[in-house]
Order: structure tokens, then C-alpha cells, then sequence
């Protein structure tokens, strides 16, 4: 499970929309508070989320004789790998974010960078595939909380590394932000579909070994 969730973990941790949302809080007024406004609102989101799922749901869903941690994963494969197919097949479109999106997003209202971390850690597929990992892989509470919270912890990482970063060297700190944003955007669509892909595979492969 561990491994699973931890590659899950570091995928997220690498959406461009994420890091760009961390550049973005480098260039407002006070960037480390917000992002630590970010990150506290990401957190508070994504576990909350997490532990209602976890703990108010997953009853029902363990009471399945289908629920296993195996059949979790073929069933998360075979969906990354038809992502993988969508991806290559369709051409993306580049779209711009309305003017008063764009105007509150650079003001500096520290309740703005908390707003933006609790819609990004909204639920998401992928984040929801990663809650079935951990409640068709654990079996106590104790395991399941822990697993929720490194999950995030791994998710925030190019926000929490670049809050640590930026205390040390604040220009070095959003120069390799910006620059890791750009490379992750000049990325061809097939080579995400190719990632994807590799993702569905190795999920599949280790859903039918854990049968």
C-alpha cells in the first residue's frame, strides 16, 4: 500500500496547476505567509476530506468482500491507463483565467492564499483513488490516519519546500519554482500520457501479483 500511495502522492505533488499556484504566492506581498496561508488551507481541506471518507464511510464499503486493496489497484490502473489513451488522443487548449480571478489572485489578502489551498485540495479522482488505497489497504485507524496524513504531507511538498527554501534564499527560491513550472508546462501531452501509462501499468500489475 505504501508504495502505491507515495508514488500516488508524488503525481499530485507535481500538477502544474499546484506549482504554479505556489509561484503565484512567491510573488505576493509576505510569500511566506502566503504560503503558509496555502498550505494551511490545503491541509485542513485534504484532511478533513480524507478522515470523513476514511472514518464516516468506509464501514460500508469494508463490509464488501469486493473491497480489497487488490482489486482497488487493477480497478486504478485500468482508469490511469484509459487516461493515458485520452491524453495522447486529444489536443489540450490553453485557457485564460477570468479578469477578477486574475485581480483577486494578485492582491494580497492572506484569507485569498487560504481560500486557494481549500479549493485546490478540494476531492479530486485522484485523490479519492488514493482514500481507497488506504481503506482497502489498513486495517486500523492508527494506519489510516498516518497514511492520510504522509499522503498530504508528500501531495504539499512544492509547497512546503519552497516555504522552507524561501526563509533561507527568497530570489534563489522562486527562480527554481519558476523554472520547475515551465519545464512541467513545456511538457508534450504524450509524455504525460506516457507517464500515466507506466502509473496504470505498474498498478495493474501489482493488483494481480496481490490477488
Amino acid at each position: 500500500m505504501w508504495i502505491t500511495l507515495l508514488v500516488m502522492a508524488a503525481a499530485v505533488s507535481l500538477e502544474p496547476f499546484r506549482i504554479g499556484m505556489s509561484v503565484l504566492m512567491l510573488n505576493r506581498p509576505r510569500p511566506h505567509l502566503q504560503l503558509a496561508a496555502f498550505l494551511c488551507g490545503g491541509f485542513l481541506m485534504g484532511l478533513s476530506v480524507g478522515a470523513v471518507v476514511l472514518f464516516a464511510v468506509e464501514s460500508r464499503l469494508l463490509a464488501s468482500s469486493h473491497f480489497t486493496l487488490p482489486k482497488v489497484q487493477i480497478v486504478i490502473g485500468v482508469l490511469a491507463l484509459l487516461a493515458a489513451a485520452f491524453v495522447a488522443c486529444t489536443t489540450g487548449r490553453t485557457r485564460t483565467p477570468p479578469a477578477w480571478l486574475t485581480r483577486l489572485l494578485d492582491g494580497q489578502s492572506l484569507w485569498v492564499a487560504g481560500a486557494a489551498g481549500l479549493g485546490i485540495a478540494l476531492p479530486s479522482v485522484d485523490y479519492l483513488a488514493a482514500l481507497a488505497i488506504i481503506a482497502a489497504g489498513s486495517a486500523t485507524a492508527a494506519t489510516r490516519l498516518s497514511a492520510l496524513l504522509v499522503f498530504n504531507i508528500v501531495a504539499f511538498a512544492l509547497v512546503e519546500i519552497p516555504l522552507l527554501a524561501y526563509l533561507v534564499a527568497p530570489e534563489r527560491t522562486l527562480q527554481a519554482m519558476t523554472r520547475l513550472h515551465r519545464w512541467i508546462r513545456a511538457r508534450r501531452r504524450r509524455e504525460v500520457a506516457g507517464l500515466l501509462a507506466v502509473v496504470g501499468i505498474v498498478l495493474v500489475t501489482a493488483g494481480f501479483l496481490g490477488a
